[in-house]
């Protein structure tokens, strides 16, 4: 039987992350269940409107931690992972008290962890009746879950991630982590895995400028040639889709190497929100004081959703698929929401 994967958050669904539920042969499991959003872009704080797909995300979330038997975190960044003192736009680990009966067995990176990384762990660890902290390559005692590494995390190589195998040899999904398509030294172990369906991080275009950028993106576009000829698809997210250029890089490749290589919102065919990327434009349409959320003593457990899940919904089913909007076209579509939105309540406002 083939895996299925389902992406539940990354960032052309909204939120920063790369959480996954895979299933196999009646197992449900989840990778990297964090959900982030940019504290500070362009000086400006996340949007409600990006709350509120934050809010979505985690609810996905909890509502996948019910039914899983495995839960794998490939390293502790706070994207990654629900945390203790998760700011209101992260996933807490007080939110998942109670969600499952059964508590799912834990499988994390563990190598070479910074002082704040170390008191992740011992949180996530009390969470947990059973669990494998992992320190270099392993796999369950089914051979349903391998993990291997560590890795370095991208350009970042100071961090070190574990990348993961659900599925047996063949038949599996491999979730790449935060390699960033600059880690060559993946290809290998997903050769020897045989995956139907890769997901992984792309290259921060955001943070790369002059030959270094070039360098950088000659090498990943080497790495994601490599891995579309190993697997039936190739999803690639997160850092690269914090900036339009991006996932412009990204379809660039893709119509090169073919369909096989999409943005994690392609495959679950939705449209691309990559709203780290438009935060400047959301707060010129939508406008709010950037501490918005301070002011309202917000809590991250459906406030946003309750005042922008109009928007939300409007952004899902009224947005062109497979393209990555930007600019003036992306500034008039969300200022034509804003003003029907205007209306809208103006019009229900008449009516109380």
């Amino acid at each position: 039987m083939k895996p299925r994967l389902k992406v539940l958050g990354a960032e052309t669904l909204g939120v920063r992350g790369l959480a996954c539920l895979v299933s196999v042969r009646g197992r449900e499991v989840l990778v990297d269940p964090g959900v982030a959003l940019g504290f500070s872009r362009h000086g400006l704080r996340p949007h409600p409107i990006q709350a509120a797909f934050a809010e979505a995300v985690k609810a996905v979330i909890r509502r996948a931690w019910g039914v899983v038997s495995d839960v794998v975190v490939t390293h502790l960044h706070g994207d990654h992972l629900p945390l203790r003192d998760a700011n209101p736009f992260q996933l807490s680990l007080e939110s998942l008290n109670g969600v499952a009966g059964n508590t799912p067995t834990l499988w994390v990176g563990a190598s070479g962890l910074s002082r704040r990384e170390e008191g992740r762990l011992e949180e996530l660890v009390k969470v947990f009746r059973r669990g494998n902290l992992v320190g270099g390559e392993t796999e369950s005692p089914d051979g349903l879950i391998g993990l291997a590494g560590p890795y370095s995390h991208g350009l970042s190589g100071g961090s070190k991630v574990f990348i993961v195998r659900v599925g047996w040899p063949g038949e599996c999904v491999a979730h790449l982590s935060d390699t960033q398509l600059l880690v060559e030294g993946v290809i290998s172990k997903v050769r020897e895995w045989g995956p139907r369906l890769i997901i992984t991080d792309g290259p921060p275009t955001y943070r790369l400028f002059g030959n270094a950028r070039e360098a950088a993106l000659r090498r990943a576009e080497g790495v994601l040639r490599r891995l579309a000829g190993l697997a039936d698809y190739v999803i690639v997210d997160h850092h690269v889709a914090r900036s339009i250029d991006g996932l412009e890089w990204l379809d660039r490749v893709r119509r090169e190497v073919g369909e096989r290589v999409m943005c994690a919102a392609d495959y679950e065919g939705l449209p691309r929100l990559p709203l780290e990327a438009w935060r400047r434009e959301l707060y010129e349409a939508f406008p709010e004081p950037n501490e918005w959320f301070v002011l309202r003593e917000y809590r991250g457990v459906g406030e946003a959703m309750e005042e922008y899940g109009d928007v939300a919904y409007a952004l899902l089913k009224g947005l062109p698929l497979g393209r990555t909007l930007g600019g003036e076209e992306l500034l008039g579509i969300l200022r034509e929401l804003a003003e029907e939105r205007a209306l809208t309540r103006e019009h229900l406002k008449g009516l109380t």
